[in-house]
């Protein structure tokens, strides 16, 4: 968790009369917007927790309260509601995954099956370091109804922009223009599958049929099968 900005010192104590202050970690006072910026994040680690264990549907600000250990007035300072939290978790979980997975294709921007895998084995790695929020945002997020549907829209147009980016680099212009909306919205189904049935425990083995899915409308059936074939 990245801490905000510079600690500022607690006023001197003048005389035994004042009041003293509680003692901060380190000796020093936590600015307000850090310790907001650090329930926040309590709640969203709670709510991630709450609708991987109930559902969206089914889960409560009640349901978040208890997972959070806060009190519910306190929910109500950072989130309108529930859909309104769920958005926060989403959001944010969304936009890390897109660096991250953004991040390793820039890494192997020279081949294009190696980036499509580096992408896929990014984003399988991300999953598998938190299963529960992954569960959240794939799994429950169609819950959430017509109010999800622009974020899940730019969502698949965002990891598709990885595809495109690399489809032009290596000279795949005859393809339709929609080809990675399609590849990209296909994973989204298979992990969303993979993810509820809770098979295979790690998510990360599912990397060589998911390289071979998204490289075959690319390179065709029999260089996909070569690309993830071992050694």
């Amino acid at each position: 968790m990245r801490r905000c900005g510079s600690y500022g010192y607690p006023p001197l104590m003048a005389g035994g009369s004042r009041k003293r202050r509680p003692a901060q970690p380190g000796g020093h006072a936590l600015r307000p917007e850090v310790v907001a910026h650090h329930k926040r994040q309590q709640i969203l680690s709670g709510a991630a927790k709450a609708f991987a264990a109930h559902g969206y549907r089914q889960t409560s600000v009640a349901d978040i309260v208890k997972a959070s250990r806060i009190a519910r007035g306190r929910f109500y300072e950072h989130f309108g509601s529930k859909e309104e939290c769920f958005f926060a978790l989403y959001d944010a979980t969304t936009a890390a995954t897109l660096e991250r997975v953004g991040g390793a294709c820039k890494a192997s921007a020279e081949d294009f099956p190696a980036r499509v895998g580096a992408g896929i084995s990014a984003l399988l790695e991300a999953i598998d370091a938190d299963p529960d929020v992954a569960r959240v945002c794939v799994v429950e997020g169609p819950a959430v109804g017509p109010a999800i549907t622009g974020r899940f829209e730019k969502l698949i147009s965002d990891f598709a922009d990885l595809l495109r980016v690399g489809r032009d680099q290596a000279g795949f212009s005859e393809l339709p223009e929609t080809v990675e909306e399609t590849v990209v919205g296909g994973l989204y189904w298979l992990l969303y599958y993979a993810l509820m049935e809770g098979r295979p425990k790690k998510m990360s083995r599912l990397r060589p049929q998911l390289v071979e899915f998204s490289l075959i409308p690319f390179v065709g059936a029999e260089a996909a099968d070569s690309a993830v074939a071992p050694g």
